[in-house]
């Protein structure tokens, strides 16, 4: 009886440890199975986006992470591990997430709950796994947000509204382009044609961005006389080209013909009282035609050219001529300061410096850069670029208020007498860069 009853108890406990070890085994489903489980695979998934080498731009984000669904040989379903990093050895995350339930497309994508830092290379993988085994990573992709440069459209100043230019080699100007972003240096191009549709250009020109607001180009070349013409301007930077401005049209005045001069022997091409030289005979470029006929009310009594300086011309009436103030400028000019020159046996003139009340005369341009600083511009036809030698003779006189161009000049038509210097000779035999003071003696009018 005693043998019964021992059997009788050992054979319900070995029954019942065989019940539980069947349950774990056999179940793999169960939320608390013993992994790895033997003979599962899972594959990586497959990076989608952003794939390697993606730039994102700022405003794209928050960044969507997606990849193609891995495989596994198990039964239990998958989750996804979606990680990011600022190095590709993903020692410093800076997003992680897991659990994250699969796409019913075959894929499975993620939206990062906040935007990444702009300016920056972040890398990124994804792995699979089942709660009992772990798939690879996929493979690491790296990419980049950053913040776009955005460039807009210049805005024409002048000229604009079909307006009459001032001459043949129009300004034009326009108010800098709006821009955002890491833009580099600005410069703008400006195209010029016979027509709205830009298809036959008459010039392109480019031109570095100034400070302050806005940038001014005066015309290179002549442009054809009377014509409607157009013009529209863009700008850009080492990277990215911004729109067209809107087109503006404007029209060319017609062409300044200059009279002939006058043989020598006419009577009225003598010189003026106090007059070293017939201004009669010297053709007058972008300043007005008749300054021979102005009348002689003052007399230069000195002249000064000084190293690193310019022209200190002293006359009578200095500081006592009225100012007068052009037709868009800021302020008024008293005077202006004209020379002559000599180029191949024919005399030219022209207004190449205006002069205020209270600016020191050696403002006016250095003599030893006498063709950069002055005959700079084609306006100036023959004497563009002359550059006068030692032993040459050039004449100076000033005249009232603004005498250059040949619009918007001074009502009151005086001038001084003109004045020949004999320009002394250089080691170099080019422009001396400096002349003693030339005191001039009184002359008696005729």
């Amino acid at each position: 009886m005693f043998r019964r009853f021992v059997l009788a108890c050992v054979v319900p406990i070995v029954l019942v440890m065989v019940g539980c070890v069947a349950t774990k085994s056999e179940d793999p489903l169960s939320p608390t199975v013993a992994g790895p489980i033997p003979g599962v695979n899972i594959t990586p998934p497959t990076i989608v986006q952003p794939s390697a080498g993606a730039k994102i731009s700022v405003d794209q984000q928050p960044v969507v992470l997606m990849v193609n669904n891995a495989a596994t040989s198990g039964v239990r379903p998958l989750t996804y591990v979606f990680e990011i990093a600022a190095d590709v050895s993903f020692a410093n995350k800076v997003f992680s997430r897991d659990g994250i339930q699969p796409g019913g497309t075959g894929q499975t994508s993620l939206r990062l709950p906040d935007s990444l830092a702009t300016g920056r290379t972040y890398f990124w993988h994804a792995r699979a796994e089942d709660g009992a085994n772990t798939g690879s990573f996929s493979s690491t992709a790296a990419f980049d947000v950053f913040t776009p440069i955005v460039i807009g459209p210049p805005v024409p100043a002048s000229p604009i509204d079909n307006a009459m230019a001032d001459s043949a080699h129009p300004r034009f100007t326009f108010n800098n382009a709006p821009r955002s972003g890491p833009v580099g240096p600005i410069a703008y191009v400006i195209e010029v044609a016979d027509s709205d549709s830009f298809g036959n250009k008459l010039a392109v020109w480019t031109v570095v961005e100034r400070a302050g607001g806005q940038t001014a180009l005066e015309s290179p070349q002549d442009l054809p006389p009377i014509k409607q013409l157009f013009w529209h301007v863009r700008a850009f930077d080492p990277t990215t080209i911004g729109p067209w401005s809107v087109t503006q049209a404007f029209q060319t005045p017609a062409p300044i013909v200059l009279p002939p001069p006058p043989p020598p022997d006419v009577p009225n091409a003598g010189p003026a009282p106090g007059d070293a030289m017939s201004l009669g005979v010297a053709a007058v470029y972008n300043s007005p035609a008749d300054i021979a006929s102005w009348a002689v009310t003052s007399r230069i009594t000195r002249i000064d050219m000084s190293p690193g300086a310019g022209v200190n011309v002293e006359f009578t009436t200095k500081g006592t001529w009225p100012d007068y103030t052009p037709p868009g400028w800021d302020g008024p000019l008293q005077y202006t300061v004209w020379a002559v020159v000599n180029v191949n046996g024919r005399w030219y003139t022209s207004g190449f410096i205006q002069m205020w009340r209270g600016r020191p005369s050696t403002g006016a341009p250095i003599l030893s850069e006498f063709a950069r600083n002055w005959a700079y511009d084609s306006r100036w036809g023959p004497m563009m670029g002359y550059q006068p030698r030692a032993g040459e003779q050039m004449g100076f006189f000033v005249s009232a208020g603004n005498a250059r161009g040949v619009s918007g000049v001074t009502s009151r038509r005086e001038r001084s007498n003109v004045v020949l210097v004999s320009l002394p000779g250089g080691d170099s035999g080019s422009f001396p860069f400096s002349l003693p003071p030339i005191m001039l003696p009184t002359l008696r009018s005729r």
